[in-house]
Order: structure tokens, then sequence, then C-alpha cells
């Protein structure tokens, strides 16, 4: 499938949909054509195959009356879509109230971070004009709405809505000069940061899926890679409330924007309500032993793992480790902490069924 291809049957399925009566529709797609959407065969086809289904359906429906625009944006490098975003922003017409301006994201965890950052930094007048959808284009689609287009697209047989929706705040300390970051699904530190950046090395000379090959690596190679040493960690609940200030040794800290989240192409790393999980270091037999049921979510009991519901968590670190936001890794020094991932809640819109 190609990004023109996209764009063409997301014209007809809007064209043909009656979502937002009495709206005008403005409809920007913002697309990497180099994501394994578009470029690896396989994942190709099936999203070709998704689409002609789409398409069929929506031409069974009457005509939409209202005024209708989509257009289509490709992004040739790393920032090109947050600097997309950021322009059509900038010349909206849309007013939130008899006219609607919808954000498709056609790409990988790249694409769909840098716009969705963009909305999370408009000043609060101006969020309801907008709203995000973010197709699984990408190999992973862990931030998706929905891993296939007829979850994602299908939705405007119905009605829909605008509903705000939360991100991770990460705040490096100031001494370090990094930017505070989001991240919209999940932010890591340690060896799971340190599977991101590998995979998508590798990802860079050959596009594919290798989470699961790193994980495997990764597990045996980490503590060779990276120095693991006492992490200071401070936890607080959604009421504000200290629940836990520990010193431990750990192998990697996630940070949901909720609970019920899961990353690496299906990984449930947060099976359940609790949005933050702590893995304390442990022996090489020990790490073989777990990595799998952590993969799967179901680490619920072993000592190596604490689970918290969590609003905000401090780190404080004093090796080089990496922070991973939303597949995005960013390298992290001993001046960059204390860290702090927090909460925000009601940030941007995201378009979903009534």
């Amino acid at each position: 499938m190609r990004p023109e291809e996209l764009a063409d049957g997301i014209q007809t399925i809007l064209s043909h949909s009656h979502v937002f009566p009495g709206c005008s529709l403005t409809v920007d797609i913002i697309a990497n054509p180099k994501a394994g959407g578009f470029k690896l065969k396989n994942f190709s086809k099936k999203r070709r195959s998704e689409m002609k289904s789409l398409v069929d359906k929506a031409l069974s429906f009457e005509k939409r009356q209202e005024p209708l625009s989509v257009r289509l944006h490709l992004t040739e490098r790393g920032g090109h879509a947050a600097a997309i975003m950021q322009r059509l922003l900038e010349r909206s017409e849309a007013n939130g109230k008899d006219s609607r301006h919808l954000i498709m994201t056609a790409g990988g965890d790249g694409t769909s971070l840098e716009t969705a950052e963009r909305l999370a930094c408009l000043p609060e007048s101006e969020k309801d004009r907008f709203a995000i959808l973010r197709l699984p284009m990408g190999t992973g689609n862990d931030g998706s709405e929905g891993r296939d287009l007829v979850t994602a697209l299908g939705r405007f047989f119905r009605n829909v809505k605008l509903e705000r929706r939360p991100a991770v705040h990460v705040t490096p300390s100031d001494e370090g000069g990094q930017l505070p970051l989001y991240a919209f699904n999940i932010a890591s530190l340690g060896l799971d940061a340190y599977v991101a950046e590998m995979t998508n090395r590798l990802k860079a000379r050959f596009p594919g899926d290798s989470y699961k090959f790193w994980v495997d690596v990764a597990t045996i190679l980490y503590d060779k890679v990276y120095r693991v040493v006492p992490m200071h960690t401070k936890v607080w609940d959604n009421d504000g409330k200290l629940v836990s200030d520990e010193t431990k040794a750990r192998l990697f800290l996630a940070f949901g924007a909720s609970g019920f989240r899961q990353y690496g192409s299906n990984k449930r790393i947060l099976p359940g309500p609790d949005n933050a999980l702590l893995l304390s270091q442990t022996s090489l037999l020990r790490k073989m032993m777990i990595k799998t049921p952590i993969e799967k979510g179901s680490y619920q009991g072993f000592p190596e793992a604490e689970s918290f519901l969590a609003s905000k968590v401090e780190v404080d670190y004093d090796q080089p480790i990496l922070l991973q936001c939303d597949g995005e890794i960013h390298p992290l020094a001993h001046c960059d902490f204390p860290l702090t991932l927090e909460v925000v809640k009601d940030l941007y819109n995201v378009i979903v069924p009534a």
C-alpha cells in the first residue's frame, strides 16, 4: 500500500461518513512512507485488504453533505512530523463548533509521538479544535487506535466523539539541560529502553519487528553494557500520598499514562490498572526464567517485580542510563537526575466511538 492509496481510501470513507453532523471536516494525514505498513510486503498487503473492505462498506452509505477536505503530508526525516503538525495548527481554520480538524498519523511510534506532542503543547483554549487518530501503519502500533485499519477507521461508520486522554510528562533535572518530554503510551528507564534502542538500530537497516529478539539478547548483555547500581525511587499514588521510598538496584522502570497498556508489539507490560512497574536486579538464571512472564504481563507474585497505581515517580541515579518515551530513546547522565515522571490528565483529544 502506498500513502496515496491510504489517503484516497480515507477520502472515500469520510465522504460517506456522517460523523459530526452539521460540521465541516478538515483531515490532515501525516504519513511516514518508510513505515512498515507501506514498505513491508506482509504488512502492506494486510492494510490494503482492510482498506478495500472499508471502502466497499463506505460506498453503501449515502454521501456526506457537509464540506470535507483531506490532505496528505509525507515525512522525510526525524522531526518532520512535528514541523508539519506545527504548521497545520498555526494555519487551521477550525473553530471547534461548526468545524472539526482531525489529524491522522500513518507511521510508527515516532510519527505519533511527534504529532501528539504538538497537540499536548496547545493552550487549553485551543485544544478542543483538534483531535488525533493514530493509524496502525508501523510494525508495533502500540499507541495506535486499534491494531488494524478496520478498527481504527471503522469508527467513522458510527457516531464518534472527542475524548481527552492522559500522558506521561517526563522532567529531567535542570542541571542537565534536557528539555521535558512526553510519552503518550509508556516511558521507561533501563533494560527496557536498551531493548528499544537496539530494536530501532536494527530496524533502520533491516525493516521489521525485532523486539522479541532483542529482549532475549538484552537479558544477557545489558549488565555488560550498563552498570546496574542502586536507584532511589519515590512513588506517589493518585491521592498524592507517598506509597514507596526505596533504594534498590533496578533493571528497569516502566511508567504508563494509565494501566492496561502494552508495547513492543503487543507485550502486555502493564496488564492491569497499575501503571508503574519496577523490576529489581537479579541473577542471570533468574532473568532467563522470568523474562517471558514479564513480557506477557504475568509477573504478579514475583519478588523482583513491584507495581503501583501511581500519579508520579521520582528517580535518582548516578550512572548513565537510557530513557525510552514511546519508542524514542534519550541517553541520560547523572546531571539529569532527579528525574520526575508524572501523569498529566486530559491533555489532548482522541477520536473515539461515541
